[in-house]
């Protein structure tokens, strides 16, 4: 959804750039998924770079920008914690994904699919997938992920919501 910046951190609204028709994406994925959750890593925070303040402050911003185009992200979780700490709440671990899902009893867990553009985006696809017996993992973008097994690749977040509005048109023929 947003550019990575190689080598530090998304620190602030400054420092935060969409990919391209990332904003129409979700509002294509908004019709087709019931919750749309956000699952990200912030060590940066665990670093002392920023605070989850500063982080909370982003996610806001980006929610107005996407409330312009009638979009809503459902929830953002994050992780603070460094690597090296080890805890279950960090990608490629499922603990944020299990977290929300178990105070959503609404949801159906198995259905889950992760979109992402990094090895642990994927492999935290396969651990939820492993931990509910059931859900998908998009891979976005470069596909020499080494050792990163998807269900599907597209070549951004806008192919994959039309491809799925595709499908979605196809299943109701």
């Amino acid at each position: 959804m947003n550019r990575q910046v190689v080598g530090d951190y998304v620190r602030s609204w400054r420092d935060f750039e969409w990919l391209p028709r990332a904003q129409l994406a979700l509002k294509r994925l908004r019709a087709w998924a019931p919750y749309l959750v956000v699952v990200t890593n912030q060590q940066g925070i665990g670093k002392g770079l920023m605070s989850a303040h500063d982080v909370a402050a982003v996610h806001y911003r980006l929610q107005a920008e996407l409330a312009a185009h009638g979009v809503a992200i459902d929830a953002f979780q994050v992780c603070p914690h460094l690597e090296s700490v080890g805890c279950a709440c960090r990608k490629p671990r499922p603990g944020l994904v299990l977290d929300w899902l178990g105070q959503h009893p609404d949801s159906e867990p198995s259905l889950s699919v992760v979109v992402g553009d990094s090895p642990s985006d994927l492999e935290l696809a396969h651990n939820v997938s492993a931990a509910l017996g059931g859900g998908a993992g998009i891979q976005i973008g470069v596909r020499t992920n080494r050792g990163a097994v998807s269900d599907a690749s597209f070549d951004s977040l806008w192919d994959f919501a039309v491809a799925v509005g595709r499908a979605e048109k196809q299943r109701a023929l």
